[in-house]
Formats: structure tokens, sequence, C-alpha cells
């Protein structure tokens, strides 16, 4: 699959431009602070309906501007496919071929994109959430019932923590805590058996990448952590009485202590957590294994390579790491969108093609 063209309108500092993609290497080069990034982000929101660099979609519009507009055409497998998106405060519409989608999840997973920067050290380094957040999104571009899922799940603990907040604790109280508690159970569940499920994918396809970039008997572990334990099968049959368990102390404390949204995704090389013993090189090429896991989770589930869109990452590889990843590129159809402020000697001009950005403007020079 591969983005055509992209038409921004006042979205972060682009006024209004159209730039025409081609299938193989795209390299955006400029400067920093001209609008590389907000390219890649224009394209990333175009197919997950979600920023990945901000929560509060407002903050995409053009400064001074009341809205924000998005258009591209994407080939998916033989079929071409228009996808919009319009944006102003209170306001949001998505577009597939001018049918507008009722649901975001009736949008996700019609064009599957990859997204790697440097940023995304945060997975490993930062809290559970970030980890969550980059399992939330692949099982998102694959199975969209899963946004379904969390909106319900998110729904049902803004409720439980009304609940919580109140003063009166009558028997009707804990009967409708028992309630929230159950609908907990039925939704989470069906959220930790999707999070396990693409847990197990992504080992499968990131170790033999960890040790083929580190030989020998190095080795990369993901875990998905539920409930405070690894044992998932476990954690699903007591749900309901690790729930029940905590109920007195989520009253006192007036919040909900356990469930899928404290879950984490445990990282480990040689059997140790990476967030603690891996040094900043091997956290980068973690990093870089989990986003080629994912094209190829992405190709086995689609039958063909996602687009791949890269900010600023060459910069921050050491030159053998930077040589793999442009081999894998390289081995076979990928489209890939790279952004960098100056020319890299590793792409030779005649294998990519290079547009310049400035003052968001996005011009092609070859």
């Amino acid at each position: 699959m591969y983005i055509k063209n992209l038409f921004l309108h006042n979205f972060r500092n682009y006024r209004e431009q159209k730039v025409e993609f081609d299938h193989g290497i795209n390299l955006l080069i400029g400067p920093n602070a001209q609008g590389k990034t907000n390219a890649l982000e224009a394209i990333y929101y175009l197919i997950t309906g979600k920023s990945y660099r901000v929560r509060k979609e407002n903050e995409l519009i053009l400064w001074g501007a009341k809205n924000f507009y998005l258009k591209s055409t994407f080939k998916v497998q033989d079929l071409l496919l228009n996808l919009e998106s319009y944006y102003e405060p209170n306001k949001k519409i998505m577009k597939i071929n001018q049918v507008p989608c009722r649901r975001l999840s009736d949008y996700v997973g019609t064009v599957n994109a990859v997204f790697f920067s440097p940023d995304d050290l945060e997975i490993i380094k930062n809290s559970p959430t970030e980890r969550r957040r980059f399992l939330d999104l692949l099982i998102s571009q694959l199975k969209p019932s899963h946004i379904a899922l969390l909106n319900s799940y998110l729904k049902v603990l803004r409720q439980k923590k009304s609940l919580l907040r109140r003063e009166i604790k009558t028997r009707a109280f804990k009967e409708e805590l028992l309630v929230w508690n159950q609908q907990l159970v039925d939704i989470g569940s069906k959220i930790i058996l999707n999070r396990l499920e693409f847990t197990k994918k992504l080992n499968e396809y990131a170790l033999p990448i960890f040790q083929s970039i580190f030989p020998g008997d190095n080795t990369l572990e993901l875990v998905y952590y539920s409930l405070n334990r690894k044992d998932i099968e476990g954690v699903l049959a007591d749900f309901s009485a690790i729930l029940e368990n905590k109920m007195a102390q989520e009253i006192e404390r007036k919040t909900i202590l356990v469930g899928p949204h404290r879950d984490d995704l445990l990282i480990e090389i040689n059997g140790r957590p990476a967030r603690s013993f891996a040094s900043q090189g091997q956290q980068r090429v973690i990093v870089l294994c989990l986003k080629m896991a994912e094209m190829e989770i992405i190709l086995n589930e689609k039958g063909e390579y996602p687009i791949l869109l890269l900010d600023d990452v060459l910069s921050e590889l050491d030159g053998k790491r930077r040589q793999y990843l442009l081999e894998y590129i390289y081995s076979t159809r990928k489209q890939t969108i790279i952004t960098m402020t100056e020319a890299d000697d590793n792409i030779e001009s005649e294998q990519a093609t290079i547009f310049q950005v400035l003052q968001g403007k996005i011009r092609r020079c070859n």
C-alpha cells in the first residue's frame, strides 16, 4: 500500500499545500521547525484518526485558523481510496471515498502505517501508559473493534470513578459498584485478550530481528503484565474476585486500583528490564525491532506492507544500525517517507524522491 498524494489546509504550519509522493523512498529534507514532522503527522492522522504527538486536536489547527482539512489518495491492493479529515472544535468528520464514517472504528484499518521517531524511546523509558498506547495503536489498525472496546471501557471507568467520589456509602451504593465492576470485567477481559494476542505476535517477529542485530545468546522478550500478574489465564479467571477484594481500598481512596488501564507491557533484554538494564543504544535497537515487527505483523495480516514513516530516525542510529534499516527498506517494495535535516550519503539521489521543506512549503527537487 502507498500514499499517492497529500493535501493540507490549515494544519500545523501549513496554510495550503499539496504534494505528490513516489512509490519508493521519499525524503523530506530541511532545517528543524520547517514542517517536516508536521507532514508525517498529517499522514498518520489521516490513516488513524489520531495524532501521535498531541492529545488535543485543537493544537493541530494553524495559528489563527478555525479548522483544518486533510485529504489523500491511497492505493491498497488494487483499490484507490480517498481519505478525508475535517476538524473544528467539537466537530470531527472522517470520510472514505466521500462517505462519512459514523465511528472511528469504521475508518481505522482502511490504510496502515508504522511511525518511528526518536521520541519512541519513551515506549521503553517512560510509564506503562506509553507501552499500552503503543500496543493499542497496533491492535486498532488490525482490529478496529478494539477502539470501541477501549471507548466503552473508559466510559465505565468514568462512571465508576464518579460513584466512588460520592460521600454516601449505602447498600445501594455497593450494589451499583458491583454492577460497574462486572462491566469492567466483561469489557476489560476482551481488551486483555487482544493485548495478549498481539504481544505474542510482537515476540514472534521481534526476537529474530533482534538476534540478527545482536547475534549470540542475546534475547528480547515482551510480557503482558495484567492486574499485577503475568499468568493471564489466572488473571481472567480471578478478575471479579480481584476487584471485589480491592473494593474497600477503592472506596477509601476514591479511585480505581486495578484493571487493564493500569496494565503494562514488560520489555526484557536477556531476562532483565530493558528500561533499567539496556543502554541507550540498545534501547534504540529494541524500538527499531518493535517497529520492524509491526511492519511484519501488518504484512502477515493484510498481505502487503504498510507505509513506513521515519521522523529523523537515521541520524539517531549508528552506521551499522542505519545500514541495517536501509537494507530492510530496500529489500522489498515498501513506501517509506523519511524526514532529515540534510541529505544522507547512504541514500543515493537516484534511489529516492527528494523534497525540500521550508517554512510550511514542500517543493520537489528531482
